[in-house]
């Protein structure tokens, strides 16, 4: 009997894990940013729930229109995006349609999914504080992203300088080894110019 209980207990306990989502409380919006693979607005223009999952688990699609993006690479005429959620019971969260939302994406095998442990939420209930942060972190990341695309160009300059200028020596070197080769040969040609012209002239005499 006793064993049974524990059987039970037991198979409680392990579904609870793998059917329930326990958030331990939301990230800080800097952290969000930091952990999400892409942070935008958006609205959701289309939901797909005809596809299963690898264990039977409908699968929901999500297309969403990126209307401002904080994080990613976004593009003009790339602005759609799709996000995946399951029914399985996980933190997935799940997007009505025709809505805006301000969305931590991450990426998890070329796919799209936001978790409702995140600071995913209907743009109405954002505070505008978040969002001027957010603007704020893209801001610097881009500044930072450039920098370090500047110090990595100069440092290609530098290397093509460092390449032109050896390049530059040795041609130098070569040239003054073919001169003095040449004069060396001028001197020879010389030498025995002078020894014929020698014994022409003993000849002669």
């Amino acid at each position: 009997m006793i064993r049974n209980i524990v059987f039970v207990l037991f198979f409680i306990l392990m579904s609870s894990k793998v059917y329930c989502c326990d958030c331990s409380g939301k990230p800080s919006i800097e952290k969000n940013w930091e952990l999400a693979s892409e942070v935008f607005v958006g609205e959701i223009v289309k939901i797909d729930s005809l596809l299963y999952g690898s264990y039977g688990q409908k699968v929901y699609v999500f297309s969403v229109k990126i209307k401002k993006s904080y994080k990613g690479n976004f593009f003009p005429g790339y602005e759609f995006r799709d996000l995946l959620a399951t029914d399985s019971g996980s933190c997935d969260f799940f997007f009505d349609i025709g809505k805006e939302y301000l969305i931590y994406a991450k990426n998890n095998s070329y796919a799209l999914y936001s978790s409702i442990c995140s600071r995913t939420d209907l743009l109405k209930n954002i505070d505008s504080t978040e969002l001027v942060l957010l603007d704020k972190l893209n801001k610097d990341f881009l500044n930072d992203k450039k920098v370090k695309i500047s110090r990595f160009q100069d440092n290609i300059e530098y290397q093509i300088e460092l390449v032109k200028n050896s390049f530059e020596e040795k041609l130098k070197r070569k040239e003054i080894i073919i001169y003095g080769l040449s004069t060396l040969s001028f001197i020879l040609f010389l030498i025995i110019l002078l020894l014929g012209s020698k014994k022409a002239f003993k000849r002669n005499i």
